[in-house]
């Protein structure tokens, strides 16, 4: 807070609590204008956008080192330059200040042109210069239409950067202003309310909002930056697992086929085994087939060379004197029903019922069902009911590859 030195007391003046920076006032003589005044002069100038307004400007000044302006007195002084102020002119002037503003002095004046930018010509400084000519009187120039506004100060007098707007209780403009409406009162007009201040707020409003977007969007592209990152490391990944899984695959495939040539290599082995043994099998059973009928042969052979001497003894005298020719014809018709083959038959199905009723196992291999193992064992289809009785098989299908059963 700014600490100013009274003009007439030796007091301290200090800046008000409540007020608004507009611009870059500097650190030379301020001005203050209260928001009743800045209210009225902005409602006057609207109120007829087709000619100018004018107005001076009531307040104190502190010691070069504030202006306050404190009140404003319109002066109706037609639209030619050249006639304002003219002794009637201040007349009015004067009397409209003793009765509103008494105690007041004159800082100023005001002067609103709409459509036209602010512009301090020669005309204008000449009006300034001539009634106004003091260090510290100041000009407030305004276009309401592009809201542009500019304060200037001095003889000059020259364009001032920065100005505030202060707020405090201020009876003496309310009633002007009120005076001016016709008694119907400020409130029901808006006076009260500060257009600057709700102006001010509406651009911090959108401080504000401008601001929350820019988080926004901060926030946004850093989620959108990191969701591209998470994309690109999942990218690589999947791309070097894609080869890891395309090498191993190779390498299952590689084993696959290998066990695949090895089963089928071992399947080949057992079938070949399983031939083999089948083979000497059927071999040893026809073996033993042929020499049990060779034996049965032996065995009458000589059980009759042994019962033709005892013939030949316990034959009578008589058989000792015939022939010599009728003794040749007798062992010939002995001879005759001696050679038998008739039983070789009866001998050699029991020698098969016997191999058959021996139970093998044998080793179910890829491909084979009961049908195939009972045409390539027996030679018939007869043998698969008995198979499944001896392994308890109720489906002759369901057997797998390695399973042992039992042949009859």
């Amino acid at each position: 807070m700014e600490l100013i030195e009274g003009r007439d007391t030796k007091e301290e003046w200090k800046l008000p609590k409540n007020i608004r920076q507009i611009g870059e006032p500097g650190p030379g003589t301020k001005i203050l204008i209260e928001d009743y005044v800045y209210t009225y002069l902005h409602q006057m100038a609207q109120s007829n956008l087709t000619c100018i307004k004018t107005a001076v400007l009531i307040g104190k000044l502190e010691a070069d080192k504030a202006v306050c302006i404190q009140g404003a007195v319109e002066t109706d002084m037609g639209q030619e330059p050249a006639k304002w102020f003219s002794h009637e002119h201040w007349r009015d002037i004067f009397h409209e200040i003793q009765s509103w503003f008494e105690g007041q002095e004159i800082v100023g004046w005001y002067m609103a042109n709409p459509g036209f930018p602010p512009v301090l010509t020669e005309e204008l400084k000449h009006i300034h210069r001539r009634n106004f000519s003091g260090s510290m009187q100041v000009f407030f120039q305004t276009d309401v239409l592009d809201r542009e506004e500019v304060f200037y100060m001095g003889s000059g007098p020259a364009p001032v950067c920065g100005y505030y707007i202060y707020y405090e209780k201020n009876d003496k403009m309310q009633e002007y202003m009120s005076y001016r409406k016709g008694g119907a009162g400020i409130e029901t007009e808006g006076i009260i309310k500060d257009r600057a201040a709700a102006r001010f707020r509406n651009v911090m409003q959108e401080k504000r909002e401008q601001s929350t977007q820019k988080r926004m969007l901060a926030l946004l592209y850093s989620s959108c930056l990191f969701l591209v990152l998470v994309i690109l490391v999942i990218g690589v990944t999947m791309v070097n697992n894609y080869d890891r899984m395309a090498s191993m695959e190779h390498a299952i495939h590689q084993i696959s086929e290998s066990l695949g040539e090895e089963e089928e290599i071992e399947a080949a082995m057992e079938e070949e085994n399983r031939l083999a043994a089948a083979e000497e099998t059927g071999g040893e059973q026809t073996e033993n087939a042929e020499e049990k009928p060779a034996e049965e042969e032996e065995e009458p052979a000589a059980s009759q060379d042994a019962e033709e001497p005892s013939e030949v003894q316990e034959s009578s005298p008589e058989a000792q004197d015939t022939s010599p020719e009728e003794s040749a014809e007798e062992p010939q018709e002995e001879e005759e029903p001696a050679p038998q083959e008739e039983p070789e038959p009866e001998e050699t199905q029991p020698v098969m019922s016997q191999a058959v009723q021996e139970p093998e196992h044998y080793r179910v291999q890829k491909g084979d069902t009961l049908l195939d193992i009972s045409r390539l064992r027996y030679g018939t289809d007869e043998m698969v009911g008995r198979i499944c009785e001896m392994n308890g098989l109720e489906d002759g299908d369901k057997i797998y590859v390695g399973e042992t059963i039992l042949l009859p």
